[in-house]
């Protein structure tokens, strides 16, 4: 266990100031966001203007009921922009502590102390699901803060229970990236094949329900899983958790299978 542990240290020393930066940016974003919630709190004009698009670019939009806190949170946050960028936060360590270490020939200084791939490859995914987590974390600490110092009142189980279906969504596609990154050493296809997927998901998610044939596709999509059940809102059906995680560990046990298969490459 000891030498587990410090296949793990290893990628969380290495990006440590990766997740730092994802956390200040996030955290700062979301504080940002609330603090102009009292310019937004019980003006009639923005929902008057929102009133007037079609029914359908709202709903793809996220936003319903703009000027109550859930509606303001899910519109300018928890729809698109915080679910995304945890997406690429996943996508991008697990990119930069796999594909790209062994393309650089780096991972062969640790694969040559005679340790399983198998095990290298998964110390790498739980630093990522460590890093993300503290992301997360961060996040949630902000958002807090932020609620309580401009008033913003929200039912705080419903809160964190949307900012862990984003962070779930994140892991999703960093599991898919965990498998492309065991199957091939190619960073261009890590990032693309991770991304391509996440936003398919979302275009899905958001789009499909504007044509009536097309709407119940959109259950299809991980978004849909995540999101679907407006979570500020309502409490989260328990199969919506199930739905990310088991695909999520699916996919990167895939990966972790490749990777024991496949030679290495050297940088």
């Amino acid at each position: 266990m000891g030498r587990f542990a410090e296949l793990v240290a290893i990628p969380l020393r290495a990006m440590r100031r990766a997740v730092l930066w994802w956390s200040v940016g996030l955290a700062a974003l979301i504080a940002a966001t609330v603090a102009f919630w009292p310019a937004f709190r019980g003006t009639s004009g923005i929902s008057s203007a929102i009133d007037q698009l079609p029914g359908g670019l709202v709903q793809a939009l996220g936003l319903q009921d703009f000027n109550t806190p859930a509606g303001y949170l899910r519109g300018n946050l928890y729809e698109l922009f915080i679910p995304l960028l945890l997406t690429l936060a996943a996508i991008s360590l697990v990119m930069g502590q796999t594909a790209s270490e062994e393309t650089s020939g780096r991972m062969e200084l640790i694969l040559a102390q005679s340790v399983d791939h198998r095990a290298v490859l998964l110390a790498r995914a739980i630093a990522v699901l460590i890093g993300l987590t503290l992301i997360t974390a961060a996040m949630a600490v902000a958002q807090l803060v932020a609620d309580g110092l401009v008033g913003l009142a929200i039912d705080v189980s419903l809160l964190l229970s949307t900012i862990i279906l984003c962070m779930l969504l994140g892991l999703f596609h960093g599991a898919i990236a965990i498998a492309t990154a065991g199957a091939m050493a190619r960073p261009p296809a890590v990032l693309g094949i991770a991304i391509a997927v996440a936003l398919a998901g979302y275009f899905g998610a958001a789009l499909l329900p504007l044509v009536d044939a097309l709407a119940p596709w959109r259950q299809l999509s991980p978004w849909y899983w995540a999101l679907g059940g407006n979570p500020l809102i309502t409490p989260t059906e328990f199969w919506r958790y199930a739905a990310l995680a088991l695909p999520a560990v699916g996919f990167a046990l895939f990966g972790l299978i490749a990777f024991g298969r496949r030679d290495i490459a050297s940088g």
